[in-house]
């Protein structure tokens, strides 16, 4: 094992970092994990339908959506803030070092994100993080989001590796399943909020935190 390839919206940014503004404009920091979920729901339902808009549109297109469910006015510069948090949203407190172990350990360290090229290296570099990778993969290529096989598949064919020697680091079960069925291998995050339902492809590998799953890798590489 040697390429890992990571997840970045809530894997290692911190989608906390939106609340305040989901404070404002709605008056609970709550409803940030329910925009969150209809944007999961509605990339699912464009690539399903193949009627594919980038990760930055959906964001947007659920933000009315949760606005008009609550009968919430919401203006364009509530659309802007949303587009500009997600590109500014801060690495979790641990990343910054672990990635740097997984670095310095020798790993190649790739990055597979439904946001679209320009979003997800703006989100590296505002986070302090783009020196870890050695290259960024967007679902932007396939125009399907995760867990569609075929995004995997690309992953794959980019980096010229078998799925079999591939590693995934993500903090959604939906992600972690995509790539197992894929034929890729999985480590699961269990942030707040997020863990694997008894439905779901099992990781090798869950941890806590970034630095459980980080210890475990090492260990498999150096076994």
């Amino acid at each position: 094992m040697n390429t890992l390839v990571f997840d970045v919206n809530e894997t290692l940014l911190d989608l906390a970092h939106l609340d305040p503004l989901f404070e404002d404009v709605f008056g609970s920091s709550q409803v940030r994990k329910e925009w969150f979920s209809q944007v999961i729901l509605d990339a699912t339902v464009v690539t399903l339908t193949d009627t594919y808009a980038d990760f930055a549109t959906i964001g947007v297109s659920a933000f009315k959506l949760v606005a008009a469910r609550r009968e919430v006015e919401v203006s364009e510069e509530d659309f802007g803030r949303v587009v500009a948090g997600m590109r500014s949203l801060p690495p979790h407190p641990e990343v910054d070092v672990q990635l740097k172990r997984l670095y310095d350990k020798g790993f190649k360290l790739v990055t597979l994100t439904n946001s679209p090229p320009a979003m997800v290296a703006a989100q590296l570099d505002n986070a302090g993080i783009s020196k870890y990778f050695q290259q960024q993969i967007s679902v932007d290529a396939v125009k399907a989001f995760k867990p569609a096989a075929k995004v995997y598949d690309h992953a794959a064919s980019e980096l010229s590796e078998d799925p079999n020697q591939l590693w995934l680091i993500a903090a959604h079960n939906w992600d972690t399943s995509g790539a197992i069925a894929a034929g890729w291998n999985a480590a699961f995050i269990a942030r707040p909020g997020c863990r694997i339902s008894s439905l779901d492809a099992q990781p090798q590998i869950v941890g806590s935190s970034l630095v459980e799953v980080v210890d475990e890798l090492i260990k498999l590489k150096e076994s």
